[in-house]
Protein backbone atom coordinates (compact mmCIF):
# COMPACT_ATOMS: atom_id res chain seq x y z
CA UNK A 1 0.00 0.00 0.00
CA UNK A 2 1.09 3.53 -0.92
CA UNK A 3 2.12 5.95 1.77
CA UNK A 4 -0.80 8.41 2.04
CA UNK A 5 1.09 11.20 2.86
CA UNK A 6 3.13 10.98 -0.56
CA UNK A 7 1.65 14.31 -2.31
CA UNK A 8 -0.33 12.87 -5.37
CA UNK A 9 -3.28 14.34 -6.84
CA UNK A 10 -5.46 11.88 -5.15
CA UNK A 11 -4.19 13.20 -1.76
CA UNK A 12 -4.38 16.61 -2.34
CA UNK A 13 -7.69 16.72 -3.04
CA UNK A 14 -8.84 13.74 -0.18
CA UNK A 15 -6.59 16.19 1.88
CA UNK A 16 -8.66 19.35 1.43
CA UNK A 17 -11.61 17.66 2.00
CA UNK A 18 -11.14 16.09 4.92
CA UNK A 19 -11.94 17.77 8.27
CA UNK A 20 -9.09 19.58 10.34
CA UNK A 21 -8.48 16.75 12.53
CA UNK A 22 -6.79 14.73 9.39
CA UNK A 23 -5.41 17.55 7.96
CA UNK A 24 -3.53 18.03 11.53
CA UNK A 25 -2.06 14.67 11.91
CA UNK A 26 -1.21 14.41 8.51
CA UNK A 27 0.83 17.85 8.66
CA UNK A 28 2.25 15.89 11.77
CA UNK A 29 3.18 12.78 10.25
CA UNK A 30 4.16 15.20 6.89
CA UNK A 31 6.35 16.62 9.79
CA UNK A 32 7.83 13.69 11.42
CA UNK A 33 8.78 11.91 7.60
CA UNK A 34 10.66 15.15 6.56
CA UNK A 35 13.09 16.09 9.23
CA UNK A 36 14.25 13.90 12.33
CA UNK A 37 13.21 15.11 15.66
CA UNK A 38 16.58 16.43 17.58
CA UNK A 39 16.95 17.60 21.16
CA UNK A 40 17.38 21.34 21.37
CA UNK A 41 16.94 21.81 17.83
CA UNK A 42 13.07 23.10 16.47
CA UNK A 43 11.08 21.22 14.25
CA UNK A 44 8.87 21.73 11.91
CA UNK A 45 5.90 19.70 13.65
CA UNK A 46 6.03 22.29 16.28
CA UNK A 47 4.82 25.11 13.72
CA UNK A 48 2.51 22.55 12.98
CA UNK A 49 0.84 22.50 16.17
CA UNK A 50 1.59 25.98 16.81
CA UNK A 51 -0.48 27.21 13.84
CA UNK A 52 -3.06 24.62 15.05
CA UNK A 53 -3.41 26.34 18.67
CA UNK A 54 -3.35 29.47 16.36
CA UNK A 55 -6.30 28.62 14.39
CA UNK A 56 -9.12 29.76 16.91
CA UNK A 57 -10.51 26.05 17.74
CA UNK A 58 -8.19 25.90 20.86
CA UNK A 59 -9.92 23.00 22.68
CA UNK A 60 -10.02 20.82 20.13
CA UNK A 61 -6.69 20.91 19.06
CA UNK A 62 -5.64 19.78 22.45
CA UNK A 63 -7.62 16.58 22.67
CA UNK A 64 -6.30 16.22 19.28
CA UNK A 65 -2.62 16.48 20.22
CA UNK A 66 -3.76 14.49 23.61
CA UNK A 67 -5.14 11.68 20.99
CA UNK A 68 -2.06 11.51 19.06
CA UNK A 69 0.69 11.53 22.19
CA UNK A 70 -1.08 8.59 23.64
CA UNK A 71 -2.01 6.77 19.92
CA UNK A 72 -0.67 3.06 21.08
CA UNK A 73 -0.53 2.06 16.84
CA UNK A 74 1.97 4.77 16.54
CA UNK A 75 4.30 4.68 19.19
CA UNK A 76 7.04 6.61 17.09
CA UNK A 77 4.24 8.85 16.21
CA UNK A 78 2.99 9.51 20.09
CA UNK A 79 6.83 9.93 20.98
CA UNK A 80 7.47 12.92 18.85
CA UNK A 81 4.28 14.73 19.64
CA UNK A 82 4.99 14.61 22.98
CA UNK A 83 9.05 15.62 22.67
CA UNK A 84 7.29 18.55 20.53
CA UNK A 85 4.55 19.90 22.85
CA UNK A 86 6.90 19.54 26.02
CA UNK A 87 9.00 22.44 24.26
CA UNK A 88 5.66 24.63 24.31
CA UNK A 89 5.72 26.18 27.78
CA UNK A 90 2.22 26.17 30.13
CA UNK A 91 0.38 23.96 27.04
CA UNK A 92 -3.09 23.49 28.11
CA UNK A 93 -3.76 23.01 31.95
CA UNK A 94 -2.13 21.60 34.31
CA UNK A 95 -4.83 18.92 34.42
CA UNK A 96 -4.80 18.04 30.70
CA UNK A 97 -0.41 18.01 31.19
CA UNK A 98 -0.81 15.55 34.09
CA UNK A 99 -3.35 13.45 32.20
CA UNK A 100 -1.05 12.52 28.91
CA UNK A 101 1.97 12.25 31.16
CA UNK A 102 -0.12 9.90 33.52
CA UNK A 103 -1.25 8.26 30.54
CA UNK A 104 1.74 8.16 28.68
CA UNK A 105 3.46 6.62 31.65
CA UNK A 106 1.44 4.03 31.35
CA UNK A 107 1.76 2.77 27.26
CA UNK A 108 3.43 -0.27 26.77
CA UNK A 109 6.05 1.19 24.99
CA UNK A 110 9.17 2.49 26.32
CA UNK A 111 10.41 5.37 24.15
CA UNK A 112 6.38 6.56 25.06
CA UNK A 113 7.22 6.32 28.78
CA UNK A 114 10.46 7.57 28.90
CA UNK A 115 9.34 11.13 26.21
CA UNK A 116 6.52 11.17 29.08
CA UNK A 117 9.29 11.97 31.40
CA UNK A 118 10.53 15.06 29.69
CA UNK A 119 7.00 17.17 30.51
CA UNK A 120 9.54 18.04 33.99
CA UNK A 121 10.00 21.19 31.34
CA UNK A 122 6.56 22.16 32.46
CA UNK A 123 7.89 22.19 35.87
CA UNK A 124 4.13 21.46 37.42
CA UNK A 125 4.62 20.54 40.69
CA UNK A 126 1.41 18.20 40.10
CA UNK A 127 3.84 16.08 37.90
CA UNK A 128 6.17 15.01 41.00
CA UNK A 129 2.93 13.09 41.98
CA UNK A 130 2.12 11.62 39.06
CA UNK A 131 6.17 10.72 38.47
CA UNK A 132 6.39 9.25 42.05
CA UNK A 133 3.35 7.35 41.79
CA UNK A 134 4.51 5.51 38.54
CA UNK A 135 6.09 2.03 38.90
CA UNK A 136 8.12 1.68 35.70
CA UNK A 137 8.86 -2.57 34.71
CA UNK A 138 11.95 -1.11 33.40
CA UNK A 139 14.16 -0.01 36.05
CA UNK A 140 16.35 2.60 34.89
CA UNK A 141 13.10 4.21 33.51
CA UNK A 142 11.85 3.84 37.11
CA UNK A 143 15.17 4.99 38.62
CA UNK A 144 14.97 8.20 36.04
CA UNK A 145 11.30 8.97 37.13
CA UNK A 146 12.37 9.64 40.30
CA UNK A 147 15.12 11.84 39.65
CA UNK A 148 12.93 13.78 37.23
CA UNK A 149 10.41 13.79 40.43
CA UNK A 150 13.28 15.05 42.46
CA UNK A 151 14.09 17.83 40.22
CA UNK A 152 10.44 19.34 40.19
CA UNK A 153 10.05 19.39 43.90
CA UNK A 154 13.43 21.93 43.79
Amino acid sequence: MANPRVLDGDYVIATRQAGPRRRFLDSLHAAFDSEPLEDGMAHPAERVIAAALESGNRPAVLRWIRGACLDSNDPAFATGVLLCIVRRPRLGDETWRAEIVRRALAADDVTVRDAAQAAETWGDAGLRRVLLDHADPVPWLGDYARGVADDLAR
